[in-house]
């Protein structure tokens, strides 16, 4: 009788079976491994957009922060520019250099300052006593502004808003010819500061006289970054030698910067009109106390006669390319703005962020 030959191994039927479950436990590791890469990169473009919106803010800030800030004192009602040692000569006292508007019979520009001053608007870096300006909707930092004052690259973002700051720097600086510079004196804090460009300091360099250099920030939207044509970037121009301005990119895929500025009107009660103990010269305009109780676009009518305490800015930050399969449907309302991106533009993930900074120098009358 034949011994039936022993069968070592597995069937044809366990080999299939055996396959079609390491098939489905592969296909289930390479879909877990997708949408977790998916998500990882997803969760990576979020993360930087907020990093890229809250450095810009921090930028923003402590600047917004000092402007009207002039050495000792954040009354620039007496500052004048002059020449030489003391006495020396005075050219021109605060209220006259005051920009000009457009159109006007004859621009009074301050006499010796060097021409660049003059780039983005008659008087415009000088203008000591608005520390803080800005545009509505439109590419307009000065009235009047030349090709000396032009954008970055193809232009700025027709839509964004601009803001301008004034300050001194917090640094001392030594006197330097070109350069226009504060000589702040802690014992005429309330009477007279001096701007000077001549680099002939008008008085003594003591614990009690310093020099600093005069600031001038203003910021706007580019429709180019650098190296990036087409990616729309924050950009500033800083106040250099010879009252030129400096460009400078702070952060590429800002596509949208929009100000407000909270001004004092003296209205505490809510009920329409200046309440008396705001008006102490019964003259219609309020003794400032600090307090925003409005926030108005830049070019809100009245402004020059308002006290800005604070300003709230946003800022909306697009990635640098589209993402599959991503499509924007957000409604963004802010500021005056109502945004809705179109079939393009919805491709672009984004983040809209916002602060409100209050001026430390803000003048409480």
């Amino acid at each position: 009788m034949r011994n039936a030959i022993r069968q070592r191994g597995l069937s044809l039927i366990e080999l299939l079976v055996a396959l079609a479950i390491g098939s489905v436990l592969i296909v289930g590791a390479v879909y877990v491994f997708s949408r977790g890469r998916s998500t990882y990169a997803v969760n990576e473009s979020i993360a930087r957009l907020q990093e890229n919106g809250r450095y810009v803010l921090s930028v923003l800030e402590p600047d917004v922060e000092l402007a009207g800030y002039y050495g000792f004192t954040n009354s620039p009602d007496t500052i004048r520019f002059v020449s030489g040692s003391s006495p020396g000569i005075v050219y021109a006292v605060a209220p006259q250099m005051r920009q000009q508007p457009v159109p006007a019979a004859a621009p009074v520009a301050v006499p010796n300052l060097p021409a660049g001053a003059h780039d983005c608007g008659t008087n415009f870096v000088v203008d000591v006593l608005t520390p803080v300006q800005g545009s509505n909707d439109t590419f307009a930092l000065g009235p009047g502004a030349g090709a000396g004052c032009a954008p970055y690259g193809a232009g700025a973002v027709a839509s964004a808003d601009t803001l301008t700051i004034r300050r001194v720097d917090t640094r001392t600086a030594a006197p330097k010819s070109r350069r226009l510079q504060v000589y702040a004196s802690r014992l005429r804090s309330r009477s007279t500061q001096q701007l000077f460009v001549d680099g002939a300091a008008p008085g003594p360099i003591d614990a009690d006289n310093e020099v600093h250099d005069l600031v001038v920030h203003a910021y706007y939207v580019a429709q180019d970054a650098v190296d990036r044509p087409g990616l729309p970037s924050l950009r500033v121009k800083s106040l250099g030698d010879d009252a030129q301005f400096n460009e400078a990119e702070v952060m590429p895929g800002v596509e949208d910067f929009q100000v407000q500025f909270g001004i004092d009107t003296g209205d505490y009660d809510n009920d329409g009109v200046i309440d008396a103990a705001a008006d102490v010269n019964n003259d219609g305009i309020p003794e400032s106390d600090g307090r925003a109780t409005r926030y108005v676009n830049p070019d809100f009518a009245g402004l020059d006669r308002a006290q800005v305490v604070s300003v709230r800015v946003w800022v909306r930050v697009r990635a640098d390319r589209p993402e599959p399969g991503f499509h924007d449907d957000r409604r963004y309302q802010y500021a005056d703005v109502d945004f809705t991106p179109n079939a393009d533009e919805a491709r672009f993930r984004r983040v809209l962020m916002s602060r409100t900074i209050s001026l430390r120098n803000a003048r409480t009358l």
